[in-house]
């Protein structure tokens, strides 16, 4: 795990608990579910006092920042911070013990008042619907040439939409068929029995609808087991043939012939 820091939120757990708990909230999740879903993982984070430190802290300054804060959940948070910074701070760096120590001095100030500028949930807007469903598959032109890629993944949330497009390495001057996707080759490997997408384009639903009249699908597959291999943000229709033009060679990545993914598939129109 990676220590940046001796704030609050300056390791990785540390990071995970707050951008869960806040993001979540926003979202507007129950406050009692949030918590109980991160009371669930305590054995997974508390495995010695450095950890328990990091933990629940983390956790308390979390629930004040919305201004949710359980007297219980202070209470513990007060009596690890009054016991002191864990002597790992040591191992880092001389003076990280007796810096951490203030970060807990302050936090311990903070909990014990209520805050008084606490994060709210956003204002809920209007339903919106997905352009795209997992598993439409898409051609898409450019200015001189065609592509062809398909949806590996539609994460929803109350506040957003975003997509990742899975991009074959096929270009081509005519519009491509399914017949030509399943003929493609990708960049994927293997993760245990699921295959692992080495391709990802990542787009939010401002960005895509920009861009839609690009897109025409011509088919929808069902895939075998698979993950998303890496995750990489775009806004445009260059991020697109950026991916598609990739050089294997210089980025280190092996392709497969996409048809080993597909379980079943249809045609558009069919």
């Amino acid at each position: 795990m990676a220590i940046d820091g001796v704030d609050i939120i300056d390791s990785d757990e540390g990071y995970d608990i707050y951008n869960y708990i806040v993001e979540t909230y926003k979202d507007g999740e129950d406050v009692d579910k949030i918590i109980a879903t991160i009371l669930e993982d305590e054995a997974t984070y508390c495995i010695d006092d450095f950890y328990t430190e990091l933990y629940w802290t983390a956790l308390a300054y979390s629930l004040w920042k919305i201004g949710h804060l359980p007297e219980e959940i202070k209470q513990k948070a007060l009596a690890i911070i009054q016991k002191g910074a864990s002597e790992t701070w040591l191992k880092m760096d001389e003076a990280a013990l007796g810096q951490r120590q203030k970060v807990l001095n302050k936090l311990a100030k903070q909990l014990n008042r209520e805050n008084p500028r606490p994060l709210k949930v956003p204002k809920t807007k209007v339903k919106r619907t997905p352009y795209f469903s997992v598993g439409d598959v898409f051609a898409v032109k450019f200015e001189t040439a065609y592509g062809v890629l398909f949806v590996s993944a539609v994460d929803e949330s109350p506040r957003k939409i975003e997509y990742h497009l899975a991009c074959t390495r096929l270009l081509k001057k005519t519009r491509p068929t399914m017949d030509d996707f399943l003929q493609s080759q990708i960049a994927c490997g293997k993760l245990n029995t699921a295959y692992c997408l080495k391709t990802d384009r990542w787009f939010n639903h401002k960005d895509l609808g920009k861009i839609l009249s690009s897109f025409e699908k011509i088919g929808h597959i069902e895939l075998e087991d698979y993950l998303l291999g890496i995750l990489a943000p775009a806004s445009t229709l260059e991020d697109i043939y950026e991916e598609i033009t990739r050089d294997p060679n210089i980025w280190h990545f092996r392709v497969k012939d996409t048809i080993s993914l597909v379980k079943a598939f249809e045609e558009q129109g069919e």
